[in-house]
């Protein structure tokens, strides 16, 4: 047999090979014996038998495996969730605003002095609960400081107001629905990307919708283009089906500012008043959380062949949510639309 020095046995096998030859060579074989039977080096069994007289048999016996430890330490883990949670790469003289993993791995050379490969990187972030998000896009020009006041003083004066007048307050937006938009995910095979059908042709409509934190809903499909014109016609429609004031809440879009919106509104002595959120910040309107039902999990998971296929689908979802004003209601709980209620 061989001789070898043990380094390739595991360490169960190595210690019952150890604790043998000892036992062996003390009841009177040579160590040249044993290693021949074991296939150790003679100089193995020495070490073995003296290492065994001067400490004990047990020092003899396999030492547990530690785990591998992570490069980083705990207060290094916490510091490095918190800039990846917190900033963007832009913060860190990065070119681009998404994390990556061998961004990351840059990182943590470049803060830490710690050197660890991508795959190590990758199965770290998943133990410390770091897993790949679709983010929310922000825009930049947004001002925080006119969203609080918003929030804390403009619309609870708003809200003041409607009350003393008798008026409802109407969340107003407008949006595009097209053919080629698709979104969710389906079930199939590892490695085998699902097929599915869908029309090659773009085709596009244009939606209206107004909801109230107590249910209403109303809505409409088309026209083509949502100019002032349009608008104002919309806004008739809304006051003629509803006796009391209507107050209309906005985004800052142009159509919506239009000579021709002005000139209706001066013409309805006050029944229809329009208050405009602060710029950029779609997220303060609940009418954003209609859009994303309507497009996201209904139009982009359906086969549209046609402009008036598409037309008919959104016209059914929008109808459907106008009918349970429960639904329209649990969209004024979500967290940036709950000061609405």
């Amino acid at each position: 047999m061989k001789n070898s020095d043990g380094r390739s046995l595991d360490h169960s096998t190595l210690e019952y090979i150890r604790l043998q030859a000892v036992k062996a060579v003390r009841k009177g074989m040579s160590p040249r014996e044993v290693g021949e039977i074991f296939g150790m080096h003679r100089s193995k069994v020495y070490e073995w038998v003296k290492k065994a007289k001067e400490m004990g048999l047990a020092t003899l016996n396999a030492k547990p495996v530690p785990g591998r430890k992570s490069f980083i330490n705990e207060q290094q883990e916490g510091i490095l969730v918190f800039w990846l949670c917190a900033f963007t790469p832009l913060d860190f003289e990065f070119s681009t605003v998404l994390w990556t993993t061998e961004m990351i791995k840059t990182l943590i050379e470049r803060k830490f002095s710690i050197y660890m490969s991508r795959s190590a990187v990758g199965r770290f972030l998943r133990r410390i609960n770091l897993t790949p998000q679709r983010p929310v896009y922000r825009a930049i020009e947004r001002d925080q400081f006119s969203v609080d006041n918003w929030i804390n003083k403009e619309f609870p004066r708003i809200k003041e107001l409607a009350s003393n007048e008798g008026a409802i307050i109407y969340f107003l937006d407008e949006a595009g629905a097209r053919t080629d938009y698709h979104a969710g995910t389906t079930w199939g095979l590892e490695g085998l990307t699902p097929i599915i059908p869908s029309t090659g042709g773009r085709y596009r409509i244009n939606m209206i919708a107004a909801i109230t934190s107590e249910g209403k809903m109303h809505f409409q499909i088309g026209p083509s283009s949502l100019n002032g014109g349009a608008f104002v016609e919309y806004l008739k429609i809304l006051a003629q089906e509803n006796s009391c004031p209507i107050y209309i809440v906005t985004d800052g879009y142009s159509a919506h500012h239009a000579k021709v919106v002005k000139e209706y509104l001066e013409t309805t002595n006050g029944k229809v008043k329009i208050f405009f959120l602060p710029t950029y910040s779609p997220h303060l309107n609940p009418v954003e959380l209609v859009w994303s039902n309507i497009k996201t999990q209904g139009i982009a998971r359906h086969l549209i062949r046609n402009v008036e296929e598409l037309k008919n689908k959104a016209t059914q979802l929008l109808e459907d949510l106008k009918k349970s004003p429960e639904k329209v209601r649990e969209l004024f709980k979500e967290e940036s639309v709950q000061y609405a209620i």
